[in-house]
């Protein structure tokens, strides 16, 4: 089994890298701000500059918007360059635009810290640089989906591989994990936090799971508001220890009181804020969800290259859809089959890791869905949003699939469903975004 591992590891390695050449500079969801945030990082001058008083290197990247023609693959109006305009007229600066509230130096220290390898090369061998920082990203959030499905289900070959390969061959997941944007590091150590806690709930929580568990998911909501839906997800175990544990309810409840209120304090100001700002649309709005909001959300899940610019045929999503229908079915042949096993001492941890994850998905799923409805917008939309729970949306689809694979025919589904996986990266790959971004040649 170690050698399928190290070769979905090689897959993920090289996949990304094909990602991240093939696609043009700048030609991946806010890649410009992000970079600019990446690279002023790792200056103190420089993380809280502005447009008016940006440094040189400002003008590099300006330039290079213009060099690649970031313009030619959006839905947006083309700017003219008009030299010594500051970089805020052609890009969203967040340090400006969000007054210091979005993200945090150290996560973007992370993000950025390979341009320290050649701090004096051209601004597109930084980016490339960095882009490979978050390829290697993308291999440890596969190397984690193997490690957290296997600790779930430790005998279940089809489980273990089947869902690394389809986090792995997810065409649009690969497309912005090879190209730069802060949810990259989110979702990494929001997939970290899932792990440690499936990992507790099976072998049992000591010190250095839980410390590395609150320590990921509280980096995690500081890299990214993606994973604000972490402490919900945390707070189902502790409902699971209150009740394993009720007859001790007065010593477990001033425990959970003090972790939360260091959960408090410790929170980014921006989770007060956005906090605020829905309770406020909860209690004085009027609550209406744009069908457009989940469509785009599913169909930038699985394939939407560039800035969410280039869709492909319908029959895809279509696809897609009755697929993924079928794996709702089988959740339900699931539990029909498990339902014995449902208080059974052997079975509860499974059960209540998989609890935990469906807790986290449907949390994170709804944050973008509720927050379109609360403020009438339709902004945040795209399948990025929710990837910080890929892993456990990718473990749920697998399993309702498997429900369906004969016993004897596993092994063969399960390179069917390889092939498959593999056909469907490659068509969005050469016959969608490669043609798309090189048309001009």
């Amino acid at each position: 089994m170690s050698k399928l591992l190290y070769l979905l590891l090689a897959l993920a390695f090289v996949r990304g890298v094909m990602y991240a050449v093939l696609i043009p500079p700048w030609q991946a969801p806010d890649e410009p701000g992000q970079f600019e945030r990446a690279k002023a990082a790792l200056s103190a001058q420089d993380w809280i500059s502005t447009s008016e008083n940006g440094p040189t290197w400002y003008d590099d990247l300006g330039q290079s918007l213009f060099a690649f023609a970031m313009w030619d693959f959006l839905d947006a109006e083309r700017p003219n360059y008009e030299a010594g305009k500051p970089l805020n007229h052609y890009i969203i600066l967040y340090n400006e635009a969000y007054e210091g509230q979005y993200g945090s130096r150290p996560t973007y220290a992370v993000i950025g810290w390979p341009i320290w390898v050649a701090p004096e090369s051209s601004i597109v061998l930084q980016l490339y640089l960095v882009r490979l920082n978050t390829v290697l990203m993308s291999v440890i959030v596969v190397y984690l989906t193997y490690r957290l499905v296997q600790t779930i289900f430790p005998h279940n070959t089809f489980l273990i591989l089947g869902v690394p390969l389809l986090v792995l061959f997810n065409p649009q997941h690969t497309h912005l994990m090879a190209t730069i944007n802060n949810g990259n590091l989110a979702e990494l150590l929001a997939t970290a936090t899932l792990y440690f806690m499936v990992r507790g709930i099976i072998r049992g929580f000591s010190w250095p799971v839980i410390l590395a568990m609150l320590a990921c998911a509280l980096v995690a909501m500081w890299a990214k508001a993606t994973a604000y839906f972490l402490p919900l997800a945390i707070a189902t175990i502790g409902l699971f220890y209150l009740w394993r544990y009720r007859r001790r309810w007065y010593w477990l409840l001033p425990v959970f009181a003090i972790l939360a209120g260091l959960g408090y304090v410790f929170a980014p100001d921006r989770l007060k804020i956005l906090s605020t700002w829905a309770w406020q649309g909860i209690i004085g709005g009027r609550f209406q969800l744009d069908p457009v909001v989940p469509i785009d959300l599913f169909r930038s899940f699985w394939a939407f290259p560039g800035w969410v610019s280039l869709a492909l045929h319908p029959f895809w999503y279509w696809l897609w859809l009755w697929i993924c229908l079928v794996a709702v079915v089988g959740w339900g042949v699931f539990l029909v089959r498990q339902r014995h096993l449902i208080f059974s001492d052997q079975t509860r941890p499974q059960l209540q890791a998989l609890t935990a994850l469906a807790v986290a998905t449907v949390v994170a799923v709804s944050v973008p869905l509720v927050w379109s409805a609360i403020t009438n917008t339709i902004v945040y939309r795209q399948g990025r949003s929710i990837y910080p729970v890929i892993v456990p949306i990718s473990l749920f689809l697998v399993l309702g699939w498997y429900q369906f694979v004969p016993a004897g025919w596993r092994k063969e589904g399960l390179i069917t469903m390889a092939a498959a996986l593999l056909l469907f990266d490659t068509l969005v790959l050469f016959s969608y975004a490669v043609p798309f971004f090189y048309s001009r040649y």
